[in-house]
């Protein structure tokens, strides 16, 4: 079978090749999902930001996120497609002038024929000849004799599986790069609560307690900077 961009593949009839290259990187994308999240509340609580200068940093943040995700896709995206490219090999890459020509011969050959001289090449261990007749009765439609000609050799069959079980592109792309896109924050998001600024407030507070009374002696007020009756 072609390995072709819309070939879809329920989860539980994945390969486990594919299966293991997906989770490593779906484990290795969800770390920015972690640091889009930390990001956008160091943001949020900086209280000394303003509007533009929010937005400014989370989109520098959040562009190299994207940068990261798009080399993470392609490194799993070069893997599978390697893996693809060597089972199709496996599966379709007769090369040859002997080849060439049982391909020509074969093309003239009836499809209630095929069967038949599958067997014969078969028996008379001409390789090339069966090689030759399992593409043809796949272009042809002849599913079962093109799957049962695979099939017949380790190989071949961990080839065909691999093909089988193996997500088009467009799926590829749907549970890999599109699935693990970290979200992205709105304005509001950026924009301190009231309770973050609370809390900026105390902490102003405490540090300016810390540093005056360094300098002066704990017997400086708490609530500094307020006249004293």
């Amino acid at each position: 079978m072609e390995h072709t961009s819309d070939h879809r593949v329920d989860e539980e009839q994945m390969h486990p090749d594919y299966r293991e290259r997906e989770t490593r990187f779906r484990d290795q994308a969800a770390t920015l999902w972690d640091r889009e999240s930390n990001a956008r509340a160091q943001i949020r609580t900086d209280v000394s930001l303003s509007e533009e200068e929010r937005m400014d940093q989370y989109i520098a943040v959040y562009g190299g996120l994207e940068k990261t995700l798009d080399e993470l896709s392609g490194e799993i995206g070069r893997e599978e497609g390697k893996a693809i490219q060597e089972a199709t090999e496996t599966l379709y890459g007769g090369a040859g002038k002997k080849f060439s020509e049982h391909l020509a011969s074969v093309a003239n050959v009836p499809d209630e024929r095929l069967e038949s001289l599958m067997a014969t090449a078969t028996r008379s261990g001409q390789g090339e000849l069966a090689r030759a007749v399992a593409l043809t009765a796949y272009e042809r439609g002849e599913r079962g004799l093109f799957n049962s000609w695979a099939e017949s050799n380790p190989e071949r069959a961990a080839a065909l599986e691999r093909i089988k079980g193996t997500p088009g592109s467009a799926q590829f792309y749907t549970r890999t790069k599109l699935a693990m896109r970290p979200p992205k924050a709105a304005l509001a998001d950026l924009i301190p609560t009231p309770e973050d600024e609370r809390r900026a407030a105390e902490a102003e507070a405490a540090a300016n307690v810390t540093k005056y009374a360094a300098f002066f002696g704990p017997t400086v007020p708490r609530q500094v900077g307020r006249k004293r009756s």
